[in-house]
């Protein structure tokens, strides 16, 4: 049998697909094929998350219960009301209050249709993360066959880039698991490139813009890397400048107001806690992140992981992008250009330094050049663009192997069993997703009341404790009543006033406040009181029972109404 180039180009940068019937119909088949692996990838290697769907999730976390919660507030609000989606139901009565923190709200668009269909937040979280990670590989593999014309190059990268270390240490953070939005644009840019039309520049603006919309991270420093690309592959035709400029004002018209209301919703509370080039140094990078994961797959230098961002982009990837390099530096055909090679060996570069953050001089220039990038306090998740250009230069490396096709197969194999041994847990990959407890009867209850403000105890009073408040978020995400109790970026001023007065209900002082914030129900998870402390809540009880309705008085969690007010 001879030996030939494996997932032969079938065009190069600048060059459209060839426009033969053929060749087109082995392109879609080729789409379903990388469809299929995807979806199969994503199911096994964030095991259990597709297949209990419904029943698990980062429930562990302050920040998991917060997504979960995000993300079916901003479904439900689409679905039901979505000129209010902003006006969330934490921190009553607050308005705007998804502002305080990341909006989420392209989480909260591919979530919708199982929420709409099961009304549980657990599964539109999980559905909303199997969609990110399923676009992150199609939208890597559709990018790097265009730039190769090798199908099985774009599965190597596609895998190595949605499984990378970065992504699954973040199984928590919904926004930064939107990772499909920087292929997504370079994809876009890549389009226009080869042929610079206006449809395109709106096309490249709108990728951009849904960047934004994701995650503040990815669509600042992903549009950041997108203009350095644009800058790198400019053309000396008019039409490409237009187009550009096109882009600029679509994603300025797409993200603009929102940016606005959301700043506007912070400022109406004090605008949270300054970002300065001074605190950044905390959310930073260090050069050893690149090189450790912490990850069981990459055990021999393990000792060294740092726990902050691990940004190493995996061995196989890192070895085949330097293939791509030597290759190019020694004048080597390759399915790409040099030029583009050199490309994304920049865009890499750059956004390493970048995420060094301000002790290196690149990022401290950026925080002053680019708007909007003083909302941002982690200068590290720059890291996950290196990722994704040494990962788009893994293909190239891999596609400029020249062999038997079972070449690519083994690689493949090797960058799947590589991302799936960093997730192991007792010999399967698996994510750190915990199994939901039964609903109480009194959350079931509270969701079938008349609308009203509820307060939720434990309330913690502590502002170190303030994550605790995810708790009674997660819950409110299934009874959707208005919540007092809230956690976020931005804390209101008064919500530090009332956090340790409101805990003495019911007594004269917090029966005020419940009556100032229009409070309806009251929640108490008496299960988590400890003899003594349940002791001195009941003992409070007797002066105020008139004013008080028991609903539900179940060994785990208790619910009355508030009927009414004694004087002041």
């Amino acid at each position: 049998m001879s030996r030939r180039r494996w997932g032969k180009p079938e065009y190069h940068l600048c060059v459209p697909f060839a426009s033969s019937l053929r060749a087109r119909a082995a392109s879609r088949q080729w789409f379903v094929v990388a469809a299929l692996i995807g979806a199969i990838l994503v199911t096994v290697l964030t095991y259990p998350t597709v297949p209990k769907m419904g029943s698990v999730g980062r429930l562990d976390s302050g920040d998991g219960r917060f997504s979960i919660w995000n993300v079916a507030w901003v479904a439900h609000a689409l679905v039901t009301d979505p000129r209010h989606v902003l006006d969330a139901n934490i921190f009553y009565p607050h308005t705007g209050t998804l502002s305080y923190s990341e909006l989420n709200l392209v989480a909260g668009v591919l979530g919708a249709p199982a929420y709409v269909v099961t009304r549980n937040p657990l599964a539109a979280t999980n559905s909303a993360v199997a969609l990110a990670l399923w676009l992150a590989f199609v939208c890597m593999w559709a990018l790097v066959r265009r730039l190769t014309g090798s199908p099985l190059a774009g599965l190597i990268s596609a895998t190595a880039y949605t499984f990378c270390p970065y992504l699954l240490s973040h199984t928590a953070h919904i926004q930064l698991l939107m990772a499909f939005v920087v292929p997504l644009n370079f994809l876009a840019l890549h389009r226009l490139i080869d042929h610079p039309t206006w449809w395109r520049g709106v096309q490249l603006g709108l990728a951009v813009g849904v960047g934004g919309l994701a995650c503040g991270y990815y669509g600042i420093y992903g549009g950041v890397a997108v203009g350095l690309a644009a800058l790198w592959f400019n053309q000396r035709r008019a039409g490409y400048w237009r187009a550009l400029v096109l882009a600029v004002a679509t994603a300025g018209v797409l993200v603009g107001p929102i940016l606005i209301a959301f700043k506007d919703a912070r400022a109406a509370v004090g605008g949270g806690p300054a970002i300065t080039i001074s605190s950044l140094a905390t959310y930073s990078a260090e050069p050893i992140d690149f090189l450790v994961s912490g990850a069981s797959a990459h055990a021999l230098w393990q000792p060294t992981f740092s726990g902050r961002d691990p940004l190493f982009p995996g061995v196989v990837a890192l070895v085949l992008a330097v293939l791509a390099v030597i290759a190019m530096l020694r004048g080597f055909r390759q399915s790409v250009t040099p030029w583009t090679v050199a490309g994304y060996g920049v865009v890499a570069v750059f956004s390493a330094v970048a995420a060094l953050g301000p002790k290196a001089w690149l990022y401290a220039a950026l925080f002053h050049l680019i708007p909007a990038i003083d909302l941002l306090r982690a200068p590290s998740r720059f890291g996950l663009v290196t990722v994704f250009a040494v990962a788009v230069l893994a293909g190239v490396g891999a596609s400029s192997i020249r062999q038997r096709r079972w070449v690519a197969v083994a690689l493949l194999a090797m960058v799947a069993a590589e991302t799936g041994a960093q997730s192991a847990r007792w010999g399967w990959p698996s994510w750190p997703l915990t199994e939901r407890a039964p609903m109480p009867r009194a959350y079931q209850v509270l969701a079938s009341l008349p609308h009203g403000a509820v307060v939720e105890y434990p309330f913690p009073y502590k502002s170190t404790d303030f994550h605790s408040h995810s708790k009674a978020m997660l819950m409110s995400a299934f009874h959707l009543q208005p919540l007092v109790n809230g956690y976020s970026d931005v804390i209101p001023p008064d919500f530090y006033d009332i956090a340790l007065p409101i805990n003495a209900f019911p007594s004269a002082e917090s029966f005020q406040i419940m009556q100032k914030y229009g409070v309806r129900y009251v929640v108490w998870r008496i299960d988590t009181y400890d003899t003594s402390s349940r002791a001195t809540l009941e003992a409070r009880f007797p002066p105020f029972m008139k004013y008080l309705k028991p609903i539900v008085q179940d060994e785990d969690v208790w619910l009355f109404e508030i009927t009414g007010f004694p004087p002041a």
